[in-house]
This record gives C-alpha cells, structure tokens and sequence, in this order.
C-alpha cells in the first residue's frame, strides 16, 4: 500500500464553469441562499479575511489537517497531498486554534498553484504575506506570523474531514464541499448542494439587481419587496 496516496473526490459538474458562475457572486448571496433552504451557519468565524481586499477565492475544497508537535523529524506527507490536489481545487487548512506558528507561506503557495490550487484558506496564519501577494495567490487567514513551523507545527492528513471555527461553533469541512470567500469572510457549502445552491444564489443576485434598479428609480423597499419577493441588498 503506497504510504501517502493519492486521494480524489467525485463532482458531477464542470468545475471551471461552476467556478466561473461562482466568482460572480457573493458571500452574502450564497450564503443567503444556503438559509433560504434551512442550511445556517454554514461560514467561517469573523477572522478570516483575504490579504488583500480584491482576493476572491471559489473552489472545491481540498482539506488539509494539522497539528501542533515539538517533532523536528516531520514525516513529510506533503508529497502525497501535493500529488492529489487537483486543478481548480481550494486548499482548506485547520490549526487546531495553534498560534505560535506560521501554517502557509510562498513554498506551500508555489507547490499548490504548481498542481492546480487556485488558493488557499487557513484557520490559522501565513508568514510571506508581502510575497503571497505579489504573486497575486489568493489566500485567506486569521492572522500573520513569521516563525517558522518545524518543530512547532505539520501536516498529517489530507482529503478527510476537517474542523475549523465557524459562526456557530466548530464547522465540520468534507472534501469537494464548495468554498467561496470574499472580502467579507468563507462560506462552506456541501458538496452534494453545490449546484442548487449556485442556482438559488444567481436567482437572489437577479432579483437583488432588480431591486436595486427599482429603488434608484424612487420605488420604496417595501413597494420592491412586493414586486419582486426581496428586499435589495442596501442599507437603509
């Protein structure tokens, strides 16, 4: 049996047209959509914000599970992890709350977008931020630090089920659920309701740009809400 194989997950869709559609949105607008069908809490905690605020990532995810260990004699499971990501793929990372570490720098960057990663999400930290960023890699963080993670922090699995902190306590993340993140945080959507919940999120952007057009025009919000079923997406 080879030591670290190469694991894959099945989607029943055309991944660069769903993430097309997908970077269209919002995630406020999926995860609304997520509510609408009795799905909430399905964010991220407050914290985990883009580098900069243009980054946007979509994907399928490819889950990463960490921990914290005094080892120096990491065994080195990135190998196979690295040989199964998969174009178009999300890498998702948890930390297990560590904080005296930096889980994600340019390295890990480098051989991700060289498999197929489109970014990254960590629940914990990067270090060679400035260089993430200038190599336009979108990544997602809780927080920065520069200390090097041998001997204080490693991966150990790949592709299984992952927890990280969510809006209503630990979040469970399996791999290929849909991923999308914005300036404004992460939204995790099952993998099984990736293409419902892209549909009922187009049909909320439709009518929150319909709403918009109506208000700009003198329409009250309470007028638009009849007309339409939704309130624009404003503050008022």
């Amino acid at each position: 049996m080879e030591k670290y194989p190469v694991r894959t997950v099945v989607l029943e869709y055309d991944i660069n047209d769903v993430r097309r559609r997908y970077m269209n949105l919002s995630t406020g607008q999926v995860y609304d959509a997520l509510s609408e069908n009795g799905l909430k809490g399905r964010a991220m905690e407050a914290g985990i914000y883009p580098l900069v605020p243009s980054m946007k990532v979509v994907g399928p995810a490819f889950t990463v599970h960490a921990e914290q260990t005094t080892k120096m004699d990491q065994v080195d499971v990135r190998l196979g992890m690295v040989n199964s990501m998969f174009p178009g793929c999300v890498q998702i990372r948890d930390s297990g709350g560590n904080m005296n570490a930096g889980h994600f720098g340019e390295v890990n960057a480098t051989a991700a977008r060289s498999a197929g990663c489109s970014g990254a999400i960590l629940d914990g930290s990067t270090r060679d931020s400035n260089q993430l960023i200038e190599m336009d890699f979108p990544t997602f963080c809780r927080f920065r630090c520069p200390v090097e993670s041998f001997g204080r922090f490693m991966v150990v699995d790949y592709m299984v089920p992952i927890h990280v902190r969510g809006v209503d306590g630990l979040l469970v993340v399996e791999p290929g659920d849909f991923l999308i993140g914005d300036n404004d945080g992460v939204v995790v959507v099952p993998k099984t309701l990736t293409l419902s919940t892209l549909d009922s999120a187009e049909r909320r952007s439709e009518r929150e740009e319909q709403g918009r057009i109506e208000v700009a025009k003198g329409v009250s919000p309470l007028e638009v809400q009849n007309k339409i079923g939704l309130y624009p997406n404003l503050s008022i």
